[in-house]
């Protein structure tokens, strides 16, 4: 269903509640799946995804460009996954766990692997690792906004990419060998 996002927000402002409607049709399966690459239970994506659409309906004045109400409502729904793990893991491992690595910024390489396999292994990695596997690489934040949003320094968001990335190719290299 394509929708004039502009109209429809103005609607929404109103108080037009399909407006409301329209909009979760159009963007609840992208939110959804960014929440679930950071929380991989449905049940609780799925309830972050109804708080994300909540706020976001309840702020929808605070929103200055309609026409970004997409991007606006995934960095809700991703605040939210976040803050949601905060609260119920300890997201890093010890650095010390941590092999050293040396310092790189190169493409990850991926073997060529369903995109099952490939979500499988992600899904496989320690949960701190892979969400800033998550969020570097699916998401597109930077280092920089990733430490922030975790609270984490800048180095250590470096270092637990560099041990994902180590990690997953290890486990993408056996799973393309045993094909």
């Amino acid at each position: 269903m394509s929708i004039d996002l502009k109209k429809t927000i103005r609607q929404m402002r109103k108080g037009n509640q399909l407006a409301g409607f329209q909009l979760y049709q159009n963007f609840s399966r992208a939110t959804y799946n960014s929440i679930l690459r950071i929380i991989p239970r449905e049940d609780i994506a799925r309830d972050l995804l109804q708080d994300s659409f909540i706020q976001a309906f309840e702020k929808i004045d605070s929103l200055e460009n309609e026409l970004a109400f997409g991007g606006w409502l995934k960095r809700i729904a991703i605040n939210k996954a976040l803050a949601h793990l905060r609260q119920d893991l300890k997201p890093f491992i010890s650095l010390e766990e941590v092999p050293d690595f040396e310092s790189s910024d190169e493409e990850l390489e991926m073997p060529d692997l369903p995109f099952s396999q490939i979500n499988a292994a992600i899904m496989q990695l320690p949960a701190g690792c892979r969400l800033i596997f998550q969020l570097y690489y699916l998401e597109e934040y930077s280092h920089a906004e990733i430490a922030k949003e975790l609270n984490t320094s800048l180095s250590n968001s470096k270092t637990q990419l560099r041990y994902a990335k180590s990690l997953l190719q290890n486990h993408l290299k056996s799973a393309y060998e045993t094909r």
